[in-house]
């Protein structure tokens, strides 16, 4: 009787969803809450569950706290596990935790070499040992199903902090702080696909550099963010991926509750980023940013974060407010002039794929 009941109940929930096809790229933000709010067992352990916005979990064990994330990487890349290890870091440290292991689930497509596959294992350890991340497990398969590797890594480490850094704790009045510039990985995958056209276009040096985005400046937030959470009283801190930078301010906005205005002149991008950008017909605002991290904290307290990160080689800006205009997002131009900050249903990689 009991299982007939949760049937009737289920088949009811189901039946409140559309069956529309889901578009690519992230899930909007309103089917997302639909599947956040499902009904659900959970715990008083339960510290962060799972919710808009938020990187990780974060989970009471005895008088530890454990933060838990799993993320995966599906589109096509040249170092797939260098990838996946780096954004699970950047997820755990934005929530304020030393990340400490990690799982790794490879999933590859028929005609995988033993070779290739083995280069992504090592891509994944050595990542993993440059983070001091313990590989202790996983999963490998061949399988029809994908026609692309795919990665999925979980990772897990204690809080460093006294509370978690969650996305969603950002306040009315805070200054946004970005560190490092938006478009790092986005740049070098798209300089890797386009290398014949943009070779031509700005030279052999510039593609060179700008496809070595992926190492120097890098995907890791791991060391800005311990650096921040350590020394300053952070509100709200978010690591912004697919979807760009417009996409991880708006992330922060709705979690918190609030509005925000961002100042155009005070965005951090590379010139390699605008002129791959401008040349591929992309908006750098919405190109994935790994390796870029955002941070809000009490405008009082903006000098000194800005001082405090670029005085320790990771260049910072204060790039706007979060507001108490609820659901109102801006961009202000060096006249003062305010549009509405873009909104990216996909990233602009994935968008590209869809053009082509």
């Amino acid at each position: 009787m009991k299982d007939d009941n949760m049937s009737k109940k289920s088949d009811k929930l189901l039946k409140s969803f559309k069956n529309n096809s889901i578009a690519p790229g992230k899930i909007s933000p309103g089917l997302l809450k639909r599947f956040l709010d499902l009904p659900r067992k959970t715990s008083p352990a339960l510290v962060v569950g799972p919710s808009y916005g938020e990187d990780a979990a974060v989970v009471r064990l005895g008088d530890r706290q454990v933060v838990v994330t799993s993320d995966p990487i599906t589109f096509k890349t040249s170092r797939p596990g260098y990838y996946a290890v780096h954004i699970n870091a950047n997820d755990m440290a934005v929530m304020g935790a030393v990340p400490q292991y990690f799982t790794l689930t490879l999933i590859m497509p028929p005609g995988t070499t033993e070779q290739e596959a083995a280069a992504i294992m090592i891509e994944a350890i050595e990542a993993g040992d440059a983070l001091e991340v313990v590989l202790i497990g996983g999963h490998s398969e061949v399988s029809e199903a994908v026609n692309t590797v795919v990665i999925a890594v979980s990772m897990w480490g204690e809080l460093a902090t006294a509370q978690p850094l969650k996305t969603s704790d950002g306040q009315p009045g805070d200054a946004i702080i970005q560190v490092g510039p938006m478009g790092i990985e986005g740049t070098s995958i798209l300089a890797a696909e386009h290398e014949q056209a943009l070779e031509k276009e700005f030279g052999q040096a510039f593609t060179e550099r700008a496809a070595g985005f992926l190492l120097d400046p890098g995907l890791s937030v791991v060391a800005p963010a311990r650096l921040a959470a350590a020394n300053l009283d952070i509100h709200a801190m978010h690591d912004p991926t697919e979807g760009g930078l417009a996409t991880g301010l708006r992330e922060i906005a709705v979690a918190s509750q609030t509005g925000l205005t961002v100042r155009q002149e005070k965005l951090l991008v590379s010139p390699e980023t605008v002129k791959v950008c401008r040349f591929l017909k992309h908006d750098p605002l919405g190109l994935i940013s790994s390796g870029c991290l955002l941070f809000t904290i009490a405008e009082k307290e903006a000098e000194k974060a800005v001082q405090l990160m670029t005085a320790s080689g990771f260049p910072a800006a204060q790039i706007g407010n979060l507001t108490r205009t609820r659901g109102k997002y801006y961009l202000e131009n060096e006249t003062g002039r305010r549009s509405k900050l873009p909104a990216f249903a996909v990233d602009e990689l994935a968008a590209a794929v869809g053009r082509e």
